[in-house]
């Protein structure tokens, strides 16, 4: 468990304030908790629904695995992620990387359905301009005007109170050996306050898979 919760916050890139803030704990509880110490079972799953889990998540009593079972259930939650890199998008040269990508993955794991609009307006505006960039490409002055009409959408979400990351995350696929995604990150400042200074994320590759196509004989 304290691993668990220690991962979770790193990868939010949260203080250990900023947890106990969130679960309403003190911090010593939450420090208590990463030193593999015992708290109480409320505490636990004020922790739990801090980072997005039901209540319980830390408490219900499961049945113990093996240790084939529990290097198999590893395997399977961890195998399949991977490390993308993410900056501020913020940037003509963020717009063009995700731009030029092959597709578009929106990772929103805290957003409010108030944004929806907003965020498929961003979206609507990076499938835009794929078809734009495609061949034969604009003239320069035409890809700085929509590459400003691009962060534009961006700064207007960021005043919304939103952060917004992008990054570039290889994913080849059958027969599409360079295939790309790019990966935009939106969350709300109000709830995930380390957004800005993150780095890195977890995307899992199973996400960004083609389907495969029927197999011939």
């Amino acid at each position: 468990m304290a691993f668990v919760v220690r991962w979770n916050r790193g990868l939010r890139q949260w203080k250990t304030t900023t947890l106990a803030y969130f679960a309403r704990v003190s911090v010593s509880t939450v420090e208590r908790i990463e030193r593999g110490e015992r708290v109480s079972d409320d505490a636990l799953d004020r922790i739990a629904q801090a980072f997005g889990y039901e209540a319980g998540y830390f408490t219900t009593p499961r049945l113990p695995l093996g240790a084939e079972q529990a290097a198999a259930s590893l395997v399977d939650t961890y195998s399949h992620l991977e490390i993308v890199p993410v900056g501020p998008m913020t940037t003509h040269r963020a717009v063009r990387d995700a731009a030029r990508c092959d597709a578009v993955l929106i990772h929103r794991p805290e957003g409010s359905d108030v944004y929806d609009d907003d965020i498929a307006g961003l979206q609507e505006w990076l499938d835009l301009a794929s078809f734009i960039l495609s061949d034969p490409p604009p003239s320069e002055r035409g890809r700085r005007d929509l590459y400003n009409d691009i962060l534009a959408c961006v700064a207007d979400l960021e005043r919304r109170g939103l952060t917004v990351l992008s990054g570039v995350m290889p994913a080849p696929q059958d027969r599409l050996p360079d295939w790309k995604v790019a990966v935009v990150s939106i969350t709300p400042r109000l709830t995930d306050p380390g957004a800005a200074k993150r780095r890195h994320l977890m995307v899992d590759r199973r996400v960004v898979t083609l389907p495969s196509g029927p197999k011939t004989t």
